[in-house]
């Protein structure tokens, strides 16, 4: 598994994944202009930027900081493709040229578009590296939610932590496993409400990394709902486009699955509403979704549900993040720190891990493992 979260196998979904990737060919063959320059923007092996060559682009810059960009140089020489690509294994907001694009391709989204830094890279790009009324690829995003029943689902997510496996009372972890969304794949029976749009995401104008709306749902048969379903359509370019929703074909990126902590039944007709906020923090979104609805006993039901709360937080956990908290002294950091002062841009690793070795002899005791440390930290800050 590369840093990025994707092996070799799962980018090799990617490429086969329709109608998705036939429609991202189409877009590009649509937006390409005989010499036109292209960035292929969270290029893995590099697809798209082939495609682009392929399609007559005279210049592809790949930009990818993981691994899997070696493929995509490899997969640029068998192709005859190399002299115009340039490849920058970096992430994008470090790196900087005077020559803008005329397209900018991507698909750097998630289950859902609100993913990790997503819309800041698109954001930047768009201001930084796009010429001015160049083609984005995609265009804009639709966020749609549904309720829906689900029992097998719900079972298989909270089951575990409810059912007293072999008679032992596990529920102490169902706060935390029904406040976590997982990705799924479900068809439009599933359904038991209306569909509301939750965002759209205008990547030719964005701003917003932060994303909430009150939404209603009336209940279009009776039946019992577990959860909120989310999902998105694309338009890469007008007309041309794709959408994970229910019965539209199985997609990678599956369908995203927000649980409620109980069931709610509810009759034909009956509204429920949720407040849902996807909210940028520190490199990932935090997802809140807060339901009510009153159910077909006349019960009212009310839950307010958090990402956040599906992390497992102790005192243990919290203590060394206290502002008052005095971290002691220990053995790695000081190793860290030696390596660390001797990185200085004229100091090889074979002659920092002699050094490494000579300083902590009890923890290095073969130059070798010296040398493996240093070079892990060395690949890490590099």
């Amino acid at each position: 598994m590369s840093p990025s979260g994707y092996s070799l196998n799962s980018y090799g979904e990617m490429i086969t994944c329709e109608p998705r990737q036939g429609e991202y060919a189409k877009a590009l063959k649509q937006a390409i202009t005989p010499g036109c320059r292209v960035i292929d923007l969270g290029a893995g092996p590099g697809h798209f930027a082939l495609l682009a060559c392929k399609y007559g682009a005279g210049h592809v810059v790949v930009i990818e900081p993981d691994p899997s960009i070696h493929i995509a140089k490899l997969a640029a020489q068998d192709n005859g493709f190399a002299d115009r690509i340039t490849f920058v294994r970096d992430m994008s907001q470090n790196w900087s040229t005077d020559e803008k694009a005329d397209v900018v391709i991507s698909d750097i989204r998630g289950v859902i578009p609100l993913f990790e830094h997503h819309i800041p890279t698109i954001k930047d790009v768009r201001k930084r590296l796009l010429k001015h009324g160049g083609v984005q690829i995609p265009g804009v995003d639709h966020i749609y939610g549904a309720l829906v029943e689900a029992p097998e689902v719900y079972t298989k997510h909270v089951g575990p932590w409810l059912d007293k496996p072999y008679g032992l009372d596990m529920s102490a972890a169902h706060i935390y496993v029904a406040n976590r969304w997982s990705r799924t794949y479900m068809q439009p029976e599933a359904l038991i409400s209306s569909t509301q749009r939750f965002a759209t995401l205008d990547y030719r104008t964005i701003e917003d990394t932060n994303h909430r709306a009150s939404l209603t749902f009336e209940a279009t048969r009776t039946g019992t709902t577990h959860g909120i379903l989310i999902w998105f359509e694309t338009e890469l370019l007008p007309g041309v486009g794709y959408s994970n929703a229910p019965g539209a074909p199985e997609q990678i990126y599956g369908q995203a699955f927000f649980p409620f902590e109980r069931p709610v039944s509810l009759a034909e007709g009956m509204t429920a509403t949720a407040d849902i906020s996807a909210n940028f923090i520190d490199g990932s979104y935090v997802w809140s979704w807060n339901f009510r609805a009153t159910d077909t006993d006349g019960q009212a039901q009310a839950f307010r549900q958090s990402s956040f709360k599906a992390d497992i937080i102790s005192p243990e956990t919290l203590a060394p993040r206290a502002a008052s908290f005095c971290p002691p002294q220990h053995i790695k950091q000081k190793i860290d720190v030696f390596c660390l002062s001797l990185f200085d841009g004229q100091t090889d690793l074979n002659t920092v891990a002699d050094q490494l070795s000579a300083k902590f002899p009890q923890q290095f005791e073969t130059k070798s493992k010296a040398l493996n440390h240093v070079a892990k930290l060395s690949a890490r800050y590099n």
